[in-house]
């Protein structure tokens, strides 16, 4: 169907990152930077050039998400 999206699973490639804060490139394929708060993850992302990225905060073990 023209304009569905295939699904990003994200979880093999988040999971060295849980309870960080994660900038991403915008096809959310390859991680950028990370860090224990945004402006470490977002000043990652810039050194690389990188200005707005896709941001995301992995949840930790103890997190549970909501998937939709």
């Amino acid at each position: 169907m023209p304009g569905i999206k295939e699904p990003i699973h994200l979880a093999k490639l988040l999971a060295p990152y849980k309870g960080k804060w994660v900038t991403m490139t915008k096809d959310e394929k390859r991680v950028l930077g990370f860090g224990n708060t945004i402006d470490e993850a977002l000043g990652a992302a810039e050194e690389k050039g990188e200005l707005m990225p896709f941001l995301i905060k992995v949840p930790d073990e103890s997190t549970s998400a909501l998937l939709y």
